[in-house]
């Protein structure tokens, strides 16, 4: 198991910030805020965020924004993007940005790079998203960082900064196979979108590390895989939140996007749009989830990282409400990671152990 680190997970958190129904957007980021902390207080690798656009279900549109926010809240956590859309982008409109990000918290930025738009078709031409090929964009963005374009180019003389010299470390992101074989074939750490397919996330990996080839930014390869995950105190309880989570994707694919419900919302509320195609995507889409108890999680990740060679396994929980989607990271933390797996079901209000840290967020 490549992400076994002395019999413990490596593990990390990809937040797509989502929206709970009766609840504002600043709350929405405030909690985000506070995920972040206590990621840095349990032992989580990393904090990524999310691009999505014209979804008013998650409001992760501005990763960069995020990015800068989350890392004045935080001291010692990598923070970053998962990812950038990089065609919704002029590359030195990025390198510029996370060069900003890399100088004011140096050796902690992640700058994790897609190929989508995050959004529907019309999103897409909203945000003047460009047809150019990714691998053209990727090599001018490398160039502005590093300072490399050739002689006589055009943009020989443009300086990013901030930016050239001040390289953050760059991930490429991906679904399938195309992003994880350019990941290893210059040299690059590549995260494998597997919250939302799941299907490609072995062949992926497998295809990244065959094409792996040294560089000076990784000598070897390391490879993320990302999985929805829901944990609560009991099987029975996270299972109802996935439910709920799964109906709302559903209507809100259907065609009358709001915010997530909550189970009882879901349980007593009106049918609400449904459309089969819709209902079947999601179905499939929520297939691969890891949901349950903090002892079946722990079970469906080391499954996961043993199937895929992950090296980290990073979970994305899209959930309605903030204690709840916070107590299931808490749940994980003290079942997975190595400070904390002797808490595991420790209700202490100790400042010092998980739970009693997220009570002290809560109550802020």
């Amino acid at each position: 198991m490549r992400s076994d680190v002395g019999g413990k997970l490596r593990l990390s958190i990809l937040d797509h910030t989502p929206v709970s129904s009766g609840s504002t957007l600043g709350e929405a980021f405030w909690h985000s805020t506070r995920l972040a902390e206590l990621a840095e207080q349990v032992g989580y690798e990393r904090y990524w965020v999310a691009e999505h656009h014209n979804m008013p279900w998650l409001a992760s549109s501005s990763p960069a924004v995020l990015v800068a926010h989350v890392a004045a809240r935080t001291t010692r956590l990598r923070v970053g993007s998962g990812g950038i859309m990089l065609p919704n982008y002029a590359p030195l409109a990025v390198v510029e940005q996370f060069g900003m990000l890399e100088e004011l918290h140096p050796g902690r930025i992640d700058l994790g790079l897609g190929r989508s738009s995050g959004g529907d078709q019309i999103a897409s031409h909203a945000l003047r998203r460009t047809d150019q090929d990714y691998a053209p964009l990727l090599a001018e963005l490398l160039a502005f960082f590093r300072g490399e374009f050739p002689e006589g180019h055009p943009y020989d003389s443009v300086t990013a900064v901030p930016g050239q010299g001040t390289m953050p470390n760059i991930w490429l992101l991906g679904s399938g196979t195309y992003s994880a074989q350019l990941a290893g074939a210059i040299g690059l750490p590549f995260g494998h979108g597997g919250h939302f397919a799941a299907a490609n996330n072995v062949a992926a990996v497998e295809a990244y590390r065959q094409s792996f080839r040294p560089s000076p930014a990784l000598q070897k390869p390391y490879a993320i895989v990302s999985v929805g995950v829901i944990c609560a105190e009991t099987d029975e309880i996270a299972e109802r939140h996935h439910h709920a989570a799964y109906v709302s994707t559903v209507r809100n694919l259907s065609g009358t996007p709001g915010p997530l419900l909550s189970p009882d919302e879901v349980k007593t509320g009106p049918q609400g749009p449904w459309s089969v195609a819709q209902e079947q995507y999601v179905t499939e889409l929520f297939s691969s989830h890891i949901v349950g108890s903090p002892s079946t999680v722990k079970t469906g990740l080391q499954a996961l990282a043993q199937r895929t060679g992950a090296d980290e396994i990073m979970i994305a929980t899209i959930m309605h409400g903030y204690q709840d989607r916070l107590r299931s990271y808490e749940l994980i933390a003290d079942a997975c990671l190595p400070r904390n797996s002797e808490q595991v079901g420790n209700t202490s209000t100790d400042s010092t152990s998980t739970a009693g840290f997220v009570g002290e967020l809560r109550n802020r």
